[in-house]
C-alpha cells in the first residue's frame, strides 16, 4: 500500500472528524475472511494472491501470514489480531475489550506481572515503539517488533504471542491497579474535541450498536467489574478460531512457519462453534446535521458525509475503480488548496476523501476547517466545488497531473521496495484478514497502474463527483468553537439545521462556471549563473563521505548509500538563527520561512510551483530557527537537479507575497486563539513563557507582533539570514552518483552569489538569562476533571562526547522508572515520561522535563511519587538490570539506525557543527559499554537540582 486507505487506529478513542484518507492503493492481499467479506465480490478474475507470503491454518483453527523482508535488516514484527472489539461487549462489559488488552501487559501463566516488559526491554525491545497493541470496535491488534538475528529474543516473541492468545493471568490486585491507568487514560481524552465528537456520534452512526460502545468503555464498569468479567469476555473471544497471526521480516518463511506450529500450533482448539456476530450502520435516505458546539475548542470545521459499503478491492476492475477515486481525491484536492490560499476564501484548509472507519461502513468526506467563523460560507464553497465538477468535469491537464502524481507514487514505492519497513506490510496483512484487501504485491500493482491509469477517461473521473452529490442522504457536521453565550467568537448566532441544509441546496441548484487556471511553465527558471569550481575535495574513508570546498566558500558533505535503492536526503545549516536576528525583526524571521514556502519561488507563485512539481518527488523547506538557518529537501535520482535548482533559487529568488502573507496572518492568529481557548494551550503558552524567560526567540509571536510584521521586513531578515551560501554546509544522503553532486554543486551550489561574504557568522549570546531558582505555578482553566504537570530541570552544562551519553542515559532511565512507579505501580497516569535535551549555543545548558496527565486530586500525591523517583536516582545508582535494559535499547536502536538515511543525514550534520571528527559516528557502542550506574547516579546529582526548576500544574476551574 502507497498510503493508508483505510483509517483502523484506535487506542482507547478514535479519530474521526476531519480524517480524509486520500484513496490509493494498498498493496495487499485477497483470500477470504468471512461471508462478509467475501458476499460482495464478483469471484471473476481475482487479484493474485502474492506468492511471496505463506499463509495457512493451524490445526486450531488460527490463520497465519508470513513474509520474508529484507528491512530493517535482523529484524521480524508480529502481530496477533483477534477478530473482537468493543462492539462485542454486553452491558456488564463496556471497556473491558480494551481493558483485557491492557491485562496482557500485566502478566500471563509464563511471565509474572513485572516480568514481561522487563524482559523485553533486557533484549533492547522497547515498549511504545516496538511493543503496542489497540483496540477498536472490530477487533484487537497486539505488536512486537523483534531483532531476528537474537534467537533467544525471537523464540520470547513468539512465547509472548502464545501466552497473549491463552494465558493472560487478570490477577485481581493487577486488574485493580490498572483500572487507574485505564480512568487516566479516560481522562487524557476529555477535551473538546472529545465532546463534539460525543455530540456528532449518536447523527452519524445513528441507530447502530457503535453509538453504544466506544473502545474507551464505561468508567463505572471500569472501576467495578469483577474479575469473572474479564474472564468471561476473554474466554468467548480469545480462541485460536478467531484470531489470526502475522509475521513479516528477515527470516525465511520456512523459519517463520516453524515458530508458528512450535509455538501457536499447540494451542488448544475451542470446544463449541464460533458465533461471532457483525453489527452495521444503517444507512439513511434524508440529511442529517449535526452542530456540536464548545467554548474550548481549538478550531471550527464543518463536513458533509456519505456512509456506504466498502468498496470492494479484489478484482482488476475494483483495482480499476480504485485508482479512478485516487484520481478524483487528487484532482479536487488541488483545487481546494488553490482556493485556501486565497486569504477570502472561507476555510483554511479542505480536502475530499474515503474512510474506512467501521469494519462494514465506508465514508466519503469532503471537510474543511472553517476561517473567521464563516461556517455557512465554508459548507457553500466545499459542496460548490464537489457541484462545479459534476457540472463542467475537469480540465484535462487537472487529470494528467493526478497521473502523474500517482504514477510518481507507485514507482517510487516499487523501487524502494526492499527497504519498506516490515511494520507495514504487516499491517496490511492484518487488513487483508480483517477486511479482505488484497495482496497482490508490487510488482502486479504496478502493471495495474500503468495498465489503467492512462485509459480512465475524464468523463470517469468526473462521475465519482456523484458520490458526494447525488441522493439525499448526506450528513453535515459542524464542530465550533463559541463564547461563553453560545455565539461564534465572531458574535454571530451559531446556524441551525435548516440553514446548512439550504445552504447545501443553494449549492446543488446553482449554474455554476467552469474552472479555470492559468498556463503552467516548464522550468523553475530560464537560466542560472555562471558555474563555481571545486577548490578542494577531502575524504573520511571510515564514514564513505567526502568533503568538497567550493569557491563561494560552501562546503559540501555527501554519502552514497544503498540503504534505499532511490532516496535522496538533503539539509544545508549555517550557524545564527534568531540569535543574530534585532529583537525588533524576531517575528518576521518566525514567519518568514512560512511565507516563503506559501508564495512559491521566484516569479511563480504557489499554485504555479505546485502544477509545475506534480509527479516530481521533490521537496526544498527553508527554515529559521533559534541558533541555525537551516534547508532541508528530499529527491529522487532522476529529480536530482531540479532539487539543486530549487536550492538556488531559495537562496538567490525566494518569494514574499503580500496576499500570503496576509493568508499566513490570517491562520496563525486563528491558532492562538484557539489554542488559549483550550485548557491543555493555556497550559502550554504559560509553560512557554516560563521557559522563554522573557527572549521573544524562545516564544510563539504574540497576536500583536504578527498583525504587527510588514513584508519588506520579512523580506529583509530572510535576506540576511540566507544571503551568504559561504556559512553553510551542505549535506546530502543516499542513492545518488557522486560525480552527479560534484558537478550539480558546480553548476548550482557554487554558483550562488557570496557578495555580501564576509567573516564566517557565530551565534551570538543576546539571551535573556535562564530563570533562577524555583518557579511553582498552578493554571486554573476549563471545567473537566483533567490535570496536567511538567516539572522542567535546568543548568549549565559540560558538552563533551561521553557527558552527552550520559545525561541521554539518564533521561531513559527516568522514563522507564516514571512508568514503572506513576502508571504501572499507582495506576496515577496512562501517559508519563522524561525527555532532555541541550544547547551548545549560545551558552552551554541542559534541560530535562518530566510530563504526566493525572486526577487533579492527586495532583499533589504524584507530585511527591515524581520526586521520590528524582532522590532515588539522585542518591543510588539503578540496579544492573536497569543498567542492561537502557543498553540494550541503545544499541538495538544504533544498530538499526545505521541502515538509515536520515540518521546518517543527521549525525553528519551535527558531527560537522561540533567540529568532532566523523568517524567518531561509528564509535557509539564503545560508548554504550562504558557506562556505569554510578555515571548516571553522579549526571543525575549534578543535573536534577530541585532548586532550579520550573513546575507548572494544570487543574479545573474551582467550582
Amino acid at each position: 500500500m502507497l498510503l493508508p486507505m483505510r483509517f483502523r487506529r484506535f487506542i482507547a478513542y478514535f479519530a474521526l472528524f476531519l480524517t480524509v484518507t486520500v484513496p490509493t492503493i494498498p498493496a495487499s492481499g485477497v483470500q477470504d475472511r468471512a461471508d462478509i467479506i467475501s458476499s460482495r465480490t464478483e469471484q471473476k478474475q481475482l487479484l493474485p494472491f502474492n506468492q511471496a507470503i505463506r499463509s495457512g491454518r493451524l490445526s486450531n483453527g488460527m490463520e497465519y501470514f508470513l513474509l520474508s523482508h529484507p528491512y530493517p535488516k535482523d529484524t521480524v514484527t508480529l502481530r496477533l489480531i483477534v477478530d473482537a472489539g468493543s462492539v462485542l461487549e454486553n452491558e456488564t462489559q463496556q471497556g473491558l475489550a480494551h481493558f483485557v488488552e491492557h491485562m496482557a501487559f500485566n502478566g500471563t501463566e509464563e511471565f509474572g506481572e513485572d516480568e514481561l516488559i522487563a524482559y523485553l526491554e533486557q533484549l533492547g525491545i522497547q515498549f511504545g515503539p516496538d511493543i503496542n497493541a489497540y483496540t477498536s470496535f472490530d477487533e484487537t491488534v497486539y505488536r512486537l517488533d523483534l531483532p531476528a538475528g537474537n534467537p533467544e529474543s525471537l523464540r520470547t516473541g513468539f512465547r509472548v504471542m502464545e501466552q497473549w492468545a491463552r494465558a493472560i493471568a487478570f490477577d485481581a490486585d493487577a486488574i485493580d491497579r490498572e483500572r487507574g491507568v485505564i480512568v487516566e487514560e479516560w481522562r487524557g481524552g476529555r477535551n473538546a474535541a472529545d465532546r463534539i465528537l460525543r455530540q456528532h456520534l449518536p447523527v452519524l452512526l445513528a441507530d447502530s450498536r457503535y453509538t453504544e460502545r466506544l473502545p474507551i468503555g464505561d468508567m463505572d464498569v471500569v472501576r467495578t467489574a469483577p474479575q469473572d468479567e474479564f474472564l468471561d469476555f476473554y474466554r468467548r473471544w480469545y480462541r485460536p478460531d478467531n484470531m489470526a497471526f502475522v509475521a513479516v521480516g528477515d527470516l525465511p518463511v520456512e523459519k517463520l512457519e516453524a515458530l508458528v506450529h512450535e509455538y501457536l500450533g499447540p494451542i488448544a482448539p475451542a470446544r463449541h462453534p464460533l458465533n461471532r456476530p457483525y453489527f452495521h450502520v444503517p444507512f439513511s435516505d434524508k440529511t442529517r446535521v449535526s452542530v456540536a458546539t464548545d467554548e474550548e475548542a481549538r478550531r471550527s470545521t464543518v463536513a458533509m458525509y456519505r456512509l456506504q459499503e466498502p468498496a470492494p478491492f479484489q478484482t482488476e476492475r475494483d483495482y480499476r475503480n480504485i485508482l479512478v477515486r485516487s484520481l478524483f481525491a487528487s484532482a479536487v484536492n488541488e483545487r481546494l488548496r488553490d482556493i485556501a490560499r486565497d486569504p477570502d476564501a472561507p476555510f483554511s484548509q479542505a480536502g475530499v476523501g474515503w474512510n474506512r472507519f467501521l469494519r462494514d461502513t465506508e465514508i466519503a468526506v469532503a471537510t474543511a476547517v472553517i476561517r473567521d467563523d464563516r461556517v455557512t460560507d465554508a459548507l457553500h464553497t466545499l459542496a460548490t466545488e464537489l457541484y462545479r465538477v459534476k457540472q463542467h468535469g475537469f480540465l484535462p491537464q487537472e487529470i494528467d497531473r493526478a497521473r502523474g502524481r500517482l504514477l510518481q507514487s507507485i514507482d517510487e514505492a516499487r523501487v524502494n521496495f526492499e527497504s519498506r519497513p516490515s511494520s507495514s506490510l504487516a499491517d496490511e496483512l492484518v487488513r487483508h484478514w480483517t477486511e479482505g484487501e488484497a495482496v497482490p504485491g508490487i510488482e502486479e500493482e504496478h502493471r495495474l497502474y500503468r495498465k489503467y491509469l492512462p485509459e480512465i477517461s475524464l468523463q470517469e473521473v468526473e462521475r465519482i463527483s456523484r458520490q458526494f452529490t447525488d441522493g439525499e442522504d448526506t450528513i453535515i457536521l459542524a464542530g465550533l468553537r463559541v463564547d461563553g453565550d453560545g455565539n461564534l467568537p465572531s458574535g454571530d448566532p451559531v446556524p441551525q439545521d435548516i440553514r446548512l441544509i439550504r445552504e447545501l441546496e443553494t449549492a446543488a441548484n446553482a449554474t455554476l462556471t467552469p474552472w479555470t487556471e492559468s498556463a503552467t511553465p516548464t522550468h523553475l527558471t530560464e537560466s542560472f549563473p555562471r558555474p563555481g569550481t571545486i577548490l578542494s575535495e577531502t575524504e573520511y574513508p571510515d564514514v564513505g563521505t567526502v568533503e568538497l570546498n567550493l569557491s563561494n566558500g560552501a562546503r559540501v558533505f555527501f554519502k552514497q548509500t544503498d540503504f534505499r535503492e532511490d532516496e535522496i536526503l538533503f539539509s544545508a545549516v549555517s550557524p545564527g538563527g534568531l540569535s543574530l536576528v534585532d529583537d525588533d525583526l524576531v517575528t518576521a524571521a518566525q514567519l518568514a520561512p512560512s511565507l516563503a514556502r506559501a508564495s512559491g519561488i521566484g516569479t511563480m507563485d504557489a499554485a504555479t510551483l505546485e502544477r509545475l512539481l506534480a509527479g516530481r518527488s521533490v521537496s526544498v523547506a527553508p527554515e529559521i530557527g533559534r541558533d541555525t538557518e537551516s534547508i532541508s529537501g528530499t529527491s529522487r535520482r532522476e529529480d536530482l537537479e531540479l532539487l539543486f535548482q530549487l536550492v538556488h533559487l531559495t537562496f538567490s529568488n525566494p518569494r514574499f507575497d503580500e496576499v500570503q502573507l496576509e493568508n499566513l496572518r490570517s491562520g496563525m492568529v486563528q491558532s492562538i486563539q484557539g489554542r488559549l481557548a483550550s485548557p491543555q494551550g493555556q497550559f502550554s503558552h504559560r509553560l512557554e513563557n516560563l521557559f522563554a524567560a522573557g527572549d521573544s526567540r524562545l516564544r510563539a509571536p504574540t497576536v500583536q507582533e504578527i498583525e504587527g510584521v510588514q513584508l519588506d521586513q520579512i523580506a529583509e531578515v530572510y535576506r540576511q539570514r540566507f544571503s551568504s551560501p559561504g556559512d553553510f554546509a551542505f549535506f546530502f544522503v543516499g542513492s545518488f552518483d557522486p560525480d552527479e553532486i560534484r558537478s550539480l554543486a558546480v553548476q548550482y551550489l557554487a554558483s550562488i552569489s557570496d557578495a555580501d561574504a564576509g567573516p564566517l557568522e557565530t551565534v551570538t549570546d543576546v539571551h535573556a538569562p535562564r530563570p533562577e531558582g524555583t518557579i511553582e505555578e498552578v493554571i486554573r482553566a476549563g471545567t473537566d476533571p483533567v490535570g496536567q504537570t511538567v516539572i522542567l530541570f535546568h543548568g549549565p552544562y559540560e558538552w563533551t562526547r561521553k557527558q552527552n551519553h550520559r545525561f541521554n542515559s539518564l533521561v531513559d532511565l527516568l522514563d522507564i522508572r516514571l512508568r514503572e512507579r506513576i502508571r504501572e505501580q499507582e495506576g496515577g497516569s496512562y501517559s508519563v515520561g522524561a525527555a532532555g535535551w541541550r544547547w551548545r549555543y549560545p551558552q552551554e545548558w541542559a534541560f530535562i522535563q518530566f510530563y504526566y496527565g493525572m486526577d487533579p486530586q492527586r495532583g499533589d500525591e504524584l507530585l511527591k511519587t515524581v520526586f521520590d523517583v528524582i532522590d532515588e536516582v539522585r542518591t543510588h545508582p539503578p540496579d544492573e538490570t536497569y543498567l542492561e535494559r537502557i543498553k540494550a535499547r541503545q544499541r538495538e536502536s544504533y544498530r538499526q539506525s545505521l541502515r538509515q538515511n536520515n540518521y546518517w543525514l543527521s549525525s553528519l550534520q551535527f558531527f560537522v557543527r561540533h567540529q568532532r571528527d566523523l568517524a567518531d559516528i561509528l564509535d557509539y557502542p564503545n560508548l554504550i559499554d562504558s557506562l556505569t550506574a554510578e555515571d548516571i547516579r553522579v549526571t543525575a546529582e549534578q543535573f536534577l537540582n530541585p532548586e532550579r526548576r520550573i513546575q507548572l500544574m494544570l487543574l479545573p476551574q474551582e467550582q
